[in-house]
């Protein structure tokens, strides 16, 4: 099975949290696993052995994340094997200010530019 890699400095945590938990930073965290994870599901169906995982690196939290697509090159577009995928997330809303540390400008998964903070690769 195809794989990839993201790594982001939007908080993604798959955190899971129950109907009746009041903590609304769990929710957002979720909230943006379930838009990636919908954004992605556009074009194709994953799979994933393992959640992402925060770390920091120079002081700045990134989030790291892989899965598996069933299909072949899926996302492929101009010998990029992730070209639509990153034409289909740029600009998809997130929920920001959680426990990311970067300043996220616009509330969006931003895949090209200056402000990019989502970095999508074939591995």
């Amino acid at each position: 099975m195809p794989r990839y890699a993201i790594k982001t400095k939007v908080d993604i945590t798959r955190s899971n949290p129950a109907r009746d938990d009041q903590d609304s930073v769990k929710h957002a965290q979720q909230s943006n696993f379930n838009t990636l994870i919908q954004g992605i599901g556009m074009r194709a169906n994953i799979e994933w052995s393992s959640d992402p995982y925060r770390a920091v690196h120079e002081g700045e939290a990134e989030w790291f994340w892989d899965f598996e697509t069933e299909q072949v090159d899926v996302f492929l577009e101009n010998n990029d094997p992730v070209g639509l995928l990153k034409k289909d997330i740029n600009g998809v809303p997130i929920i920001k200010n959680l426990t990311n540390t970067a300043d996220l400008k616009t509330p969006v998964f931003k895949t090209f530019g200056d402000d990019q903070n989502i970095w999508i690769e074939s591995v």
